[in-house]
């Protein structure tokens, strides 16, 4: 991992937009979440992934909209606006926070910054 990685946003604004996607790794992992950060040519990629359930495909193209959640009655807490917000953020950055779909063991997001 390198040392100097930088993305070009605040401190604050990047755990704004990283935050909800570990909380949701966290709160659906089985047992355990990764987080990776890498240098990319433009900009900085971090993944995040979960060894849960994952994302159910019928559901995958509703991820980012305002207020949905896959199972509202799974007894996870949570109103459905982590994802979108993220997304929103990092948009608002010049970045983009997307779904990986070929993760295939659990859930993964691409956080993709600008660099610092």
């Amino acid at each position: 991992m390198d040392p100097h990685l930088q993305a070009g946003v605040t401190s604050a604004l990047l755990e704004r937009i990283v935050s909800p996607l570990l909380d949701n790794a966290l709160r659906y992992a089985r047992s355990h979440v990764t987080v990776r950060a890498a240098r990319q040519p433009d900009g900085v990629r971090i993944d995040v992934t979960d060894d849960g359930s994952g994302v159910p495909p019928s559901f995958a193209e509703q991820l980012f909209q305002p207020g949905r959640r896959a199972d509202p009655t799974d007894g996870h807490g949570g109103a459905g606006l982590g994802l979108p917000l993220a997304r929103r953020l990092a948009r608002s950055a010049g970045g983009e926070v997307t779904y990986n779909a070929e993760h295939t063991s659990g859930a993964g997001f691409v956080v993709i910054l600008p660099a610092g």
